[in-house]
């Protein structure tokens, strides 16, 4: 223990009087140990750390699947699944994504998000509630509907009283909604939800073919979802030949937390951290080239050290205790760089996430970053070390006094190697970020089926009590006339869900062509039925194949009339023409289908996923559909805030206790659908940046440490009439062969990343030769400028003060 702290105290001591070259060293670990442990704390809240559930490994979500396309369940095939499967514990059900409520309080109106569901969902989560108790199964099919809060609600609304459970509320202007509790802070499962609501007089318990629920069950104890899936399997058969007309061709699959929740997220994260490695491999070479530059001016210290009898297990020691120490001031200051890095990065994630899954420094983390600082310390301090104390002659040593000493042709090898190896990772990864940025770009330019740009959007969900039947038409009639009046808007329209929007149906759809069976129809895929205003199409530039669009002649007195995207046409009708054919919408085997007339086919968008599949529509005439939630779209170039301003305006003027909500630009829901690309690129960038400055300063300090090593020889070529340019030429020269070396060994690593990146990432090129040019030129001007300065500094050597201090 003593010889520790003598070990600690000499450490410090040594390094407390080269205080430059210490900040060095822990600003270029700390860089590299902060943006790696920002990265793990993400790679450890979406893939290590388990989910704020009792028991998380045990949750799964199960969903049908119809035609290829992933759908909901019955409320009949919910109770189905928990009593028949053995491996269900117990079984929950909700609507899926949230829907919303309208809350007129003190102030304006609010819209508060909200799914339907039974009372058992936070038993099944193993989820608490902070106030109250959820609502009895006896509860869940009645229509004094029951609602829980969440904590957010609870403060803002109410100002957490605790006598909040037995209320009741209002909600869509409808008394008489009873509050049974309050959910934990951060719960707002499965994403953004601020109301829970009993499903009563939504889900049919009867139909089996009404599927507007997700199931989440929790696992019996020791079962694998592999054992699962095998069960559901066997239930998926039994379904089918007890219940051919609603369950034929029909399968049940069940689906992880964490696949769900993360599975998306998972190749950039690999990517990320790839790219950290790098950045990390980065840092402890530029390091290393700073502890060989100190191991070589202390060359004299440690021959009189080992020619005293000093063992050179003892010296070496020695370093690695200074490294250590190092690690330590590097590990803090990483860590506070870590709290900005993880700042910024939650900022970048914005809601995309939901709030139980945050992005934070837990002990993982905190043990990560310090087994990476030890790490880094290590690998920076072994190799300088090592190679300061090969075997030498200690004579020639100690003769060399004070004279410089460049530590012979395998030390210049040496540091050479260690810069070309930056300068090689510097061009992998700008070209890497080129790589996403490209990818990225190409994404938001490709032909999507249609054109959001200069497009405004918020939402408008009426609510049922004040609203139905025609009331709802004059409403978006008279929304869309008044906004349309507003200065600065060209045009408006409003749909369902419009393309990449996110917006998820409240139930499945499914068709039946006229001629076809009810087996036949069952293999139809699922459709997203989408109620649209009439200059839908025109507004979104969206191209009609064939027929004609929707008229003001298509009203509820009318003949039922649709408009399929060309994907589904095709499937339905192959080789066919779409225009004149019939087609029900949700058939069932009790009744006789109702059927429409398709009177247009328009081109498939890309509606679920930006680069994804065209979709399968069935569009009507919004006044033959009685759907009180739209979208309002208007093309505008007023600034966002203005239009909101505008908007609210406009639109209160017609119900001034509607709430408006999720103003957002089209371009911006676009772009969120590619969240996951937009952060491994920024993130990317940033690290190019880094390595690109680490390089630079790594080789500006060799090229000055060249200098002062040969500042005699530079002064006698100066005294002997070589011209000041000559002699930057002669350093510049040094500096530009091994950035060559370093920019020609990057671009064959980057074609080994990008292989890398495209197995990650469909959407990105493996090569682009304009991101690996980018990425060459712009290193090898920073190793210009690095290399620059010191010929500069060389340039103006006075010979004869150089000539002296030999």
């Amino acid at each position: 223990m003593p010889n520790a702290v003598q070990d600690l105290r000499l450490a410090l001591r040594t390094l407390s009087r080269q205080p430059g070259f210490a900040f060095g060293v822990v600003v270029a670990l700390a860089l590299a140990i902060g943006a790696s442990t920002a990265i793990f704390s993400f790679v450890n809240t979406l893939l290590i750390k388990p989910f704020p559930f009792r028991d998380p490994g045990r949750l799964v979500e199960i969903r049908t699947v119809r035609g290829g396309e992933m759908g909901k369940l019955s409320m009949a095939e919910v109770e189905d699944l928990g009593r028949d499967v053995p491996s269900i514990e117990s079984i929950a059900a909700h609507t899926g994504s949230a829907g919303g409520y309208n809350f007129s309080g003190e102030g304006r109106p609010e819209e508060w998000k909200a799914i339907l569901t039974t009372g058992n969902l936070f038993e099944v989560l193993g989820t608490p509630l902070v106030a109250g108790a959820p609502w009895p199964k006896d509860m869940d099919r009645d229509r004094g509907y029951r609602v829980i809060l969440s904590h957010g609600v609870w403060k803002s609304a109410f100002g957490g009283r605790s006598d909040i459970a037995g209320r009741t509320i209002a909600l869509d202007h409808a008394p008489g909604y009873q509050i049974h509790g309050v959910a934990p802070e951060g719960f707002d499962f499965p994403r953004g939800v601020q109301v829970f609501r009993s499903l009563g007089g939504f889900a049919s318990y009867d139909r089996r073919d009404s599927r507007n629920v997700v199931a989440i069950a929790r696992m019996a104890e020791g079962r694998t979802l592999a054992q699962l899936q095998t069960e559901i399997d066997g239930f998926s058969r039994r379904m089918s030949e007890l219940y051919p007309d609603q369950n034929r061709d029909l399968r049940f699959q069940a689906y992880s937390f964490r696949d769900l929740y993360s599975g998306g997220v998972k190749p950039y994260l690999l990517v990320l951290m790839g790219a950290v490695g790098l950045v990390l491999l980065m840092a402890c070479l530029n390091a290393a080239n700073l502890l060989l530059a100190r191991a070589l001016g202390r060359r004299r210290e440690l021959a009189v050290r080992l020619a005293l009898g000093a063992g050179r297990a003892a010296i070496l020691w020695q370093q690695v205790v200074e490294g250590l120490v190092l690690a330590s001031l590097a590990a803090g200051a990483g860590l506070l760089l870590a709290q900005w890095w993880m700042s910024a990065l939650r900022g970048l994630i914005g809601d995309r996430l939901p709030a139980w899954m945050t992005v934070a420094l837990d002990a993982r983390v905190l043990f990560f970053a310090i087994g990476v600082a030890i790490a880094a310390s290590l690998a920076s301090v072994l190799l300088p070390a090592a190679h300061s104390l090969r075997r030498v002659d200690l004579a020639s040593r100690l003769r060399e006094g004070g004279r410089g000493s460049s530590g012979g042709r395998g030390t210049g090898l040496l540091r050479a190697g260690l810069i070309v190896a930056q300068v090689a990772l510097a061009v992998i990864l700008l070209a890497g970020a080129g790589l996403l940025i490209r990818g990225f770009v190409a994404l938001e330019n490709r032909d999507k089926g249609f054109d959001a740009s200069s497009v405004s959007t918020f939402r408008v969900a009426l609510g049922w009590r004040r609203y139905g039947g025609e009331r709802i038409e004059r409403y978006y009639e008279r929304a869309q006339r008044d906004l349309a009046a507003v200065p600065g808007v060209q045009s408006v329209a409003f749909g369902h869900a419009p393309p990449l929007t996110g917006q998820e149906t409240s139930r499945n759809n499914t068709v039946l062509a006229a001629g076809q069976s009810i087996e036949e129809g069952q293999r139809n895929p699922y459709v997203a039925l989408q109620p649209v205003s009439e200059n839908y199409f025109e507004f979104l530039r969206i191209a009609v194949k064939s027929g004609r669009v929707f008229n003001s002649f298509d009203r509820r007195d009318s003949a039922p009339v649709a408009i399929v995207s060309q994907r589904l046409a095709e499937r339905l009708w192959p080789s066919e023409n779409a225009v004149g054919r019939r087609v029900a919408l949700n058939p069932s085997a009790q009744t006789a289908p109702v059927f429409r007339e398709v009177v247009g086919v328009v081109a498939s968008v890309e509606r679920d996923r930006l680069g994804g599949a065209g979709s399968m529509d069935v569009f009507l005439p919004y006044r033959q559909s009685s759907e009180a939630n739209h979208y309002l779209l208007a093309r505008t170039s007023l600034p966002a805030r203005e239009f909101q301003a505008l908007a609210e305006r406009a639109l209160w003027g017609i119900d001034p206790e509607q709430s408006l909500f999720d103003f957002r630009s089209y371009e911006d829901r676009l772009r969120d659908g590619v969240w996951q690309l937009r952060l491994s690129q920024s993130i990317l960038l940033v690290f190019g940046g880094v390595a690109l400055a680490l390089a630079g300063i790594g080789l500006y300090g060799l090229m000055s440490y060249l200098v002062a090593m040969q500042r005699r020889e530079l002064g006698v070529r100066l005294a002997l009439g070589a011209a000041p340019g000559m002699v930057r030429w002669l350093i510049v020269r040094r500096g530009a062969r091994l950035a060559v070396v370093g920019i020609v060994v990057g671009v064959g690593g980057a074609f080994g990343f990008g292989l890398f990146l495209r197995a990650q990432i469909a959407e990105v090129p493996s090569v682009d030769p304009l991101a690996l040019l980018l990425a060459a030129l712009v290193v090898w001007l920073a190793a210009a400028l690095a290399s620059a300065i010191p010929a500069w500094r060389a340039s103006r050597i006075d010979p004869l003060i150089a000539l002296r201090e030999e």
